[in-house]
């Protein structure tokens, strides 16, 4: 993902342009003159009456700074008072207009030795009139070639937001600032917080890097998850609400104020707070799966969690978000086959995988039941191709202490300190591969992700499986010091 230059408010009188590109979706070659005009958004400078049009290589210039355009056609556009991006639409008589929301991500270039702040838009390939769009997205299939992604699927990449919205945005949103891409599977998380509580950066940082580590594979070719966490807004001290109490009661007198309806159908939100419930739980999750989550280390050692803690609760609470329970597939606790995130053994510490330690993440593993006994010589077993090589990467943690050996073999599993060939351990159910099992859809009363590009059948089908969550997990409080 390219880096975004974030300009502050006062930087804005630098007069950034925006500029992009009108093709046509047939033959691939540019559309001159081609219409492109701001819906919504504030614009600034001589030439604000007028739309920019495209020249004969299909281009256009918003141009705040007269070198392309002249003196007297300068812009310098801006997204509308309350709005978080600018809305353009492209139109030329034979083709179906196209509208696109774009929110500039400047960056700083020198040329001719002077310096400009520039923002390239999305390519827009215009459609002919009566151009067939097979999968109904807004797209034609011709575009869709061009874009490389599929006409008969409005949802390329599979993670609930369709190829329009990670293209052109919806809603007023641009989603492509953020890093979506319609060939890659993409996360969106706004997170809020108390002054008291806002995540460490680093927290955020390994959740992220996480993701952009999962054995998940994408149709550009990449493996990995794109996770865009949107830190947004600091809660103000006379919102803040100490004790969530009723949790989601509570919890929807800030969401309402603090996240835009605008963005509920594309981006999952967290709170990271005090407490809720009037007890000392890490956190909870709206559901199994869920849109909204709460990280509330308010009552731990360390008020708020050490950075290893934030991380884990955040990538612990956002996987019951993404359907995963604490035994994976089931609600177990602290199965011992079970390496993941999610079971209380590793929420806080971490796991600890081919050496190192604090490793955030979900289980990558298939391992066997185990049927009572086990041998701390043989320790365990995978399926589904987890091979013994993956096991021995894995220490496991059982009752707060970490074991000597693998996964895989030499498991002092009751610690202590002699192996053997048989220790009871009980009757476990075979683990998962979490990251085979996401769920991107959300769910529960706190919404669904997926906009409506995804097409009517789409938005059915996931709203039949989300219901398939047994009502007991449907709202699921997490640890608490005392389970450490």
């Amino acid at each position: 993902m390219k880096k975004l230059l974030l300009l502050t408010a006062s930087a804005a009188i630098l007069n950034g342009c925006i500029y992009g590109t009108v093709q046509d979706a047939n033959t691939g070659s540019a559309v001159y003159q081609a219409k492109v005009s701001v819906i919504n958004g504030n614009c600034s400078g001589n030439g604000c009456g007028f739309p920019e049009g495209t020249d004969t290589s299909g281009m256009y210039v918003f141009d705040a700074y007269g070198d392309r355009n002249g003196s007297a056609n300068t812009k310098f556009i801006t997204p509308s008072s309350g709005q978080e991006a600018v809305t353009f639409r492209v139109s030329k008589p034979g083709y179906q207009s196209r509208t696109f929301y774009h929110k500039p991500d400047y960056q700083k270039i020198t040329y001719s030795g002077k310096t400009y702040y520039v923002s390239d838009a999305p390519v827009i390939y215009l459609c002919p009139l009566g151009s067939l769009d097979s999968d109904g997205d807004s797209i034609c299939n011709a575009a869709e070639t061009r874009y490389g992604t599929n006409p008969y699927d409005s949802d390329t990449d599979d993670d609930r937001l369709s190829d329009a919205a990670e293209i052109f945005g919806y809603n007023g949103v641009d989603i492509r600032y953020y890093g979506a891409d319609p060939l890659r599977k993409t996360v969106l998380v706004e997170a809020d917080y108390y002054q008291a509580f806002k995540p460490d950066q680093a927290a955020l940082d390994q959740v992220i890097q996480a993701f952009a580590d999962a054995p998940v594979t994408n149709p550009d070719g990449s493996t990995g998850i794109t996770l865009a966490i949107d830190l947004d807004s600091q809660i103000a001290a006379a919102d803040v609400d100490s004790n969530l109490s009723p949790v989601w009661t509570d919890f929807d007198v800030i969401k309402n104020q603090y996240f835009p309806s605008r963005r509920s159908k594309l981006f999952h939100y967290a709170l990271f707070a005090d407490r809720h419930s009037g007890g000392t739980s890490s956190g909870i999750s709206r559901g199994i799966p869920a849109h909204d989550f709460v990280v509330s280390l308010g009552g731990w050692p360390t008020p708020g969690g050490t950075m290893q803690q934030q991380a884990g609760t955040l990538m612990h609470e956002f996987g019951h978000n993404l359907g995963l329970r604490h035994g994976g597939n089931e609600n177990t606790n602290r199965k011992l086959n079970y390496l993941s995130i999610m079971s209380y053994d590793y929420q806080m510490p971490g796991l600890r995988v081919d050496g190192a330690t604090g490793v955030v993440d979900y289980s990558r593993l298939k391992v066997n039941a185990i049927s009572g006994n086990i041998s701390e010589f043989s320790a365990m077993s995978g399926y589904g191709g987890t091979t013994e090589s993956d096991l021995a990467d894995y220490q496991v943690r059982r009752n707060g202490s970490w074991l000597s050996g693998t996964a895989s073999a030499n498991l002092d599993v009751n610690n202590n300190g002699t192996l053997q060939s048989s220790v009871f351990v009980g009757n476990i159910n075979a683990s998962q591969n979490d990251w085979d099992n996401i769920s991107f859809g959300g769910g529960g009363t706190g919404g669904t992700i997926g906009d409506p590009h995804l097409g009517a059948s789409s938005m059915m089908l996931y709203s039949l499986t989300s219901q398939m969550a047994t009502p007991e997990f449907m709202v699921e409080p997490c640890m608490t010091p005392e389970d450490m």
